[in-house]
């Protein structure tokens, strides 16, 4: 299952390797989609934007596994290119360490925020405050699987195995989604059953990947023992993890932000806004999964000292993310509404979502660039700048909305503002590569 990134031709290794990471990260959001469908279908809009609301709190919560993973993969990638076991070894029992640590401090953490959060800070509308607390409450409770599965997914991507990911997915998301129909069609758990529903799937997808990870790769075995060398990878890892986690969560708080700004419209742009936010996290699965390809491709470049090939690939990389993300562009533009309209939205709702989602189809090229250009600075360990063009990606969406919402513009603030601010963060990090100063930030 193992897979050496430093030979072959780049464009077909990482196409291979980007297949898998796609048809994983595809089925990933569409557990999160068949929720959306299945809310809307079966206990109604409100509902739909009751479970929209916590998004952005929610993705800070995944972010901060997803962070985990990505510096943990970056890190085994470059020992792996190096030929590296030892430290491989040392540093896999490092990342479930942090894991289970982090899980236990962030967990309760939600229960305290949850009610202020949402209330207060987000201006939930009335009919939606009691589903949106239950529902941010039990994703909590998903916090240590998705920890867990993030961490080994990291593992298994550092040495090439991408299709270990695309096996326990697909099975989650099958639990996933016929779990969804049980508690919510049949018993009437609400939005208590779909988040159960998904904390119950990721679950599953962590003893799946773990029991994979043993074994197909039963040197890893992480043994926890405290001795000095893992703790110096502890703190490499967080050192690494924690400028990619800065970047997700600015994002994150970036868009509960937003969300208030979209909950000052009225609940037409709220259900517009979280449907058409359920179609853009499919549009991004492509980008998303060059993004994991090239980090993990350059990584063990890097390592084995092959600088000229990582950069091969990485071009590689931008032509075909680009063809399949315009590709994708074209047929939602073609399909926006019938789409939409899975989610039992119309009139307003309806107008307001298809706006937001014709306009961002537009740039999609640009964020596709940037996505994968962050991958390949990340991979070759140079993890700082992404998460400076992400603050200043979000830094200007954010400042556009805030002085255009009290404008004849009104709610198209929300997503007249995307433009510039995926253009600016694509700008900072091509401009980085093109520096090539990233060659000095190598791990090991």
């Amino acid at each position: 299952m193992r897979n050496d990134m430093t030979q072959g031709t780049p464009w077909k290794t990482i196409l291979a390797f980007a297949l898998p990471v796609m048809g994983s990260n595809l089925l990933q959001v569409l557990y999160n989609f068949a929720d959306a469908v299945i809310v809307g279908n079966f206990i109604g809009p409100t509902a739909l934007g009751a479970v929209g609301l916590t998004g952005s709190p929610t993705w800070l919560l995944i972010s901060c596994s997803v962070s985990l993973g990505t510096g943990t993969s970056i890190i085994i990638a470059q020992y792996y290119g190096a030929k590296d076991a030892h430290n491989i070894r040392v540093s896999v029992t490092a990342a479930y360490t942090i894991s289970i640590f982090l899980s236990a401090v962030i967990t309760p953490l939600c229960f305290l925020i949850a009610k202020p959060l949402i209330w207060d800070f987000l201006a939930a509308p009335p009919e939606m405050r009691t589903m949106s607390v239950i529902y941010f409450c039990i994703c909590a409770l998903g916090i240590l699987p998705q920890m867990l599965y993030n961490v080994t997914s990291g593992i298994l991507r550092a040495h090439g195995d991408s299709r270990g990911g695309l096996y326990f997915l697909f099975a989650a998301s099958i639990l996933n989604i016929l779990f969804d129909i049980i508690l919510i069609a049949y018993f009437g758990m609400g939005v208590g059953g779909a988040a159960a529903a998904t904390v119950f799937a990721q679950a599953c997808c962590a003893a799946f990947s773990i029991v994979y990870l043993i074994y197909f790769f039963p040197e890893l075995r992480p043994k926890f023992a405290a001795k000095r060398s893992e703790r110096e990878k502890m703190r490499t890892i967080t050192r690494v993890s924690f400028p990619i986690f800065v970047q997700s969560a600015i994002f994150a708080v970036g868009f509960t932000i937003m969300q208030r700004f979209v909950n000052t419209f009225g609940t037409a742009s709220i259900e517009g806004y979280t449907s058409m936010g359920r179609i853009e996290n499919v549009a991004h699965v492509p980008s998303i999964s060059f993004n994991a390809a090239v980090s993990a491709f350059t990584g063990q470049n890097i390592g084995a000292k092959k600088i000229a090939r990582a950069q091969e690939g990485y071009r590689a990389s931008l032509k075909m993310g680009n063809i399949i993300a315009v590709t994708i562009a074209i047929v939602v533009i073609i399909f926006a509404k019938p789409m939409l309209g899975m989610f039992n939205i119309s009139g307003e709702s309806m107008r307001r979502g298809w706006e937001h989602l014709i306009l961002l189809m537009i740039f999609m090229p640009v964020s596709t660039t940037s996505n994968i250009t962050s991958g390949f600075l990340q991979g070759a360990g140079d993890v700082k700048v992404p998460a400076v063009a992400g603050f200043a990606n979000l830094a200007v969406r954010l400042g556009a909305t805030y002085f255009m919402m009290a404008t004849v513009v009104d709610f198209r603030s929300v997503y007249f503002s995307m433009p510039p601010a995926w253009i600016a963060g694509c700008l900072i990090v091509v401009l980085r590569y093109r520096s090539e100063k990233w060659k000095d930030m190598a791990l090991i």
